[in-house]
This record gives structure tokens, C-alpha cells and sequence, in this order.
């Protein structure tokens, strides 16, 4: 996802993308995240995407999400599954 930082242009790439086997398919962005400078833009930037795909509606539906632990991801699968 391109994206800018203050002045810097950079491709975003996401720590994951998990395709989840729900009806209809869904694919969630997914970022684990310590301190990391530029997560407010990169967050900024996935949001986007994400409206922008779900609004085409021909590629699934898809969400993001930001977890600080690993511990949290399966939890946090869960809650994106149910929205």
C-alpha cells in the first residue's frame, strides 16, 4: 500500500494476511506491533485499502487489526471475525 511519511513515500506491507474461511471469505490485515514510529500512518494507509476494497465488494470482505502481544492474535481473529 503506498503510503507517505512525513515527506518519504514508502510501500506498506503488512505483517500478515490471513484468509479466514468464513461466508463470504475473509481476509484480515493483521499487524503486531511494538513501538514502531510510522504505525499511525501505516494504520491510516491499511483503513483506507480496506474501505476502498470492501466498497468494490468484489474481492471479499476484508478488515485490519493491530495487536501489541502475540498472545492477543487468536483473540483478536476472533473479534474481527465477528464484525
Amino acid at each position: 500500500m503506498p503510503t507517505k511519511y512525513p515527506s518519504q513515500s514508502f510501500d506498506y506491507l503488512p505483517d500478515f494476511i490471513i484468509r479466514v474461511k468464513t461466508e463470504p471469505p475473509m481476509h484480515l490485515i493483521l499487524e503486531v506491533k511494538g513501538f514502531d514510529p510510522t504505525k499511525e500512518v501505516k494504520e491510516q494507509a491499511a483503513r483506507r485499502w480496506v474501505d476502498a476494497v470492501n466498497a468494490d465488494g468484489s474481492y471479499g470482505r476484508w478488515a485490519y487489526a493491530v495487536v501489541s502481544k502475540p498472545t492477543d492474535v487468536t483473540r483478536q481473529i476472533a473479534a474481527s471475525i465477528q464484525h
